[in-house]
């Protein structure tokens, strides 16, 4: 089986599922990476991949799905690339997430959920959380519903407001620091993220593009800051993949409508200003509603 697999691959052949290609199938040297000689044809390869023409069926069977009076979808698009699952074992030492069935581009709704809880708690919870409210200025309680979990150590000191409750759920706070205005018992959250799916229509059918990242100091990062960084070192390119810009998903959301319609809100204001995946302080991850 591995004579097999390695035949193909020196042959070029990768298989037509990107994960596959990109993690499992690369055509890797003792050391474990990709040598110099072969990273050109390989990345062309994953970059002109096409998706699976039985992918439109599944999309439309997945989009068909979520027809309730629970249910809230609309269509994202991107301004930027995206890079999600940066932290994943690969080959590039630059990881990439993709449906696994499919091997398309993906965006988990666990990495939805924790940009926005991040950005409610950021944007409109209370800018000294670890006070009570009792103790907030004039007008800070207006921000106490949109309160994270705090903790203290490993164990949660206070549970989070009630609309961040009612949006994310809450796990139980400790007993001896509940607080009248903050709900201490356990929930889950009333609305579902779903993971947001690639929309076969989009870009040519061929989301994927070769990007680079050029680290600097690489001396400095590798000692952990015990050697002083310096204007000499040589910058190290690093190649791997990412989800072209215009690449568009479908955001899938579930719960009582009331809520959906604000999460939705929420989140839209979050993949505009803050982006979702990695790299989102070079501008990646931006995403605009098409509607």
């Amino acid at each position: 089986m591995r004579d097999a697999l390695r035949s193909i691959v020196s042959s070029g052949n990768y298989p037509s599922h990107v994960g596959l290609a990109y993690d499992v199938w690369a055509p890797v040297g003792a050391d474990g990476k990709v040598p110099d000689d072969k990273k050109d044809s390989w990345f062309e390869t994953l970059a002109t991949q096409v998706i699976a023409p039985h992918y439109e069926h599944a999309f439309k069977r997945w989009k068909t799905g979520f027809s309730t009076r629970l249910d809230r979808t609309y269509d994202i698009t991107m301004q930027r690339r995206l890079l999600v699952g940066s932290g994943n074992l690969s080959a590039t030492e630059i990881g990439l997430t993709v449906h696994h069935t499919w091997g398309v581009p993906v965006i988990p709704g666990s990495s939805l959920k924790g940009l926005l809880a991040h950005y409610v708690e950021t944007t409109y919870g209370p800018a000294q959380p670890q006070l009570d409210p009792p103790s907030r200025s004039d007008g800070a309680m207006d921000r106490v519903d949109f309160q994270g979990v705090q903790w203290q150590d490993a164990k949660i000191k206070r549970g989070p407001g009630k609309t961040y409750r009612a949006l994310f759920g809450a796990p139980e706070a400790d007993e001896t620091d509940a607080h009248k205005h903050l709900d201490k018992t356990a929930t889950r959250g009333l609305v579902t993220f779903h993971d947001a799916l690639y929309d076969p229509g989009s870009v040519s059918r061929r989301p994927f593009a070769r990007d680079v990242l050029t680290p600097h100091q690489a001396t400095y990062h590798k000692a952990a800051g015990t050697i002083a960084a310096n204007d000499y070192d040589d910058p190290i390119p690093v190649n791997f993949l990412s989800v072209k810009p215009g690449t568009k998903f479908l955001i899938a959301l579930n719960g009582p409508p009331k809520w959906t319609e604000l999460a939705a809100a929420l989140l839209q204001d979050a993949l505009d200003e803050w982006g979702v995946g990695a790299k989102t302080s070079s501008g990646y991850g931006r995403a605009k509603p098409d509607r």
